[in-house]
């Protein structure tokens, strides 16, 4: 029996497609050559695993009972994989850096610069920054990362201001109060799919449960900064953000306004609890203590 990871692959995307043709768009190759390799596997298998028909395909008993195996099979393998590429990174001591859209400021950057070593990843809008899916070894987030496993340590503190459109009726008041935006639609994060509890971020920035009682209404839900603000100025909502984002996020169009009731937010180093590895442990002391003496 000759398996391979591409038959697999091919399988998986099949089954969850229920489709040829959309399978061959997220895999990347040609109807026929997936056909046949689908084939191959079934030969190798020695059954039926799909139900060809004109209104698409289906996955016969057999291949439902093959999908397990089949994506637990391709899970490990990644896992693997992941796992080398941090072993490798270990040895050279170089770091995979997750940084969270909504901790952008002088204090990330300034943090970062001196510490040579870090490689930043690309920005990324869960609330964990990659760590529990293991594309970062460590990162510089705000709180609530809702997930279990995960480490955070505060490096610094800022206010929240509300965030309006510049023509808002309120736009124009020296500070806001949550009592003074009640029933006013917000510009909500989307739920986090990284494995952390989906809500648990987004309603910490919509300061929910709230004190007075009331629910706050979504007017719009913004998976990153840039669709963020474009809702802001087109009034489909207002907004918290932390008061850094006045310097660093600011566009035509916007209103930043200080909060009287607001909560503080943090910025916390974080990582995986159980990583002790010395180039992890070293970034996160290094960064713990550039902080306090800055």
């Amino acid at each position: 029996m000759n398996i391979e990871l591409r038959h697999l692959r091919y399988f998986v995307a099949v089954a969850e497609e229920a489709s040829f043709t959309a399978a061959t768009q997220r895999v990347h190759v040609a109807q026929q050559v997936l056909s046949a390799q689908i084939r191959k596997l079934e030969d190798a298998v020695g059954t039926q695993l799909f139900e060809r028909s004109s209104r698409g395909v289906a996955l016969t008993p057999a291949g439902t009972a093959f999908l397990g195996a089949a994506r637990e099979t391709l899970a490990s393998v990644d896992r693997g994989v992941m796992a080398a590429r941090n072993a490798a990174r270990a040895v050279s001591g170089r770091l995979s850096v997750g940084l969270s859209l909504a901790a952008s400021g002088d204090t990330r950057t300034r943090l970062l610069a001196t510490f040579e070593r870090a490689s930043p990843q690309v920005d990324l809008t869960e609330p964990a920054c990659g760590l529990l899916d293991r594309s970062s070894d460590v990162a510089l987030l705000r709180p609530p990362v809702a997930a279990a496993g995960i480490a955070l340590r505060q490096v610094d503190s800022e206010p929240r201001v509300f965030v309006l459109p510049a023509g808002h009726p309120l736009a124009a008041r020296e500070a806001l109060s949550l009592a003074d935006v009640a029933g006013l639609p917000w510009v909500a994060a989307d739920l986090a799919t990284d494995g952390c509890e989906p809500v648990r971020w987004r309603d910490d920035w919509l300061i929910n449960p709230r004190p007075g009682g009331d629910v706050p209404v979504i007017g719009a839900v913004a998976r990153t900064i840039e669709e963020w603000r474009e809702h802001i100025v087109a009034g489909h909502g207002i907004s918290l953000c932390p008061a850094s984002a006045e310097t660093h996020n600011a566009r035509p169009g916007i209103v930043f306004v200080p909060g009287k009731d607001t909560p503080s937010t943090a910025l916390c180093v974080a990582w995986r609890a159980d990583d002790n590895r010395p180039a992890v442990r070293s970034f996160v002391e290094f960064v713990t203590n550039a902080a306090a003496n800055s």
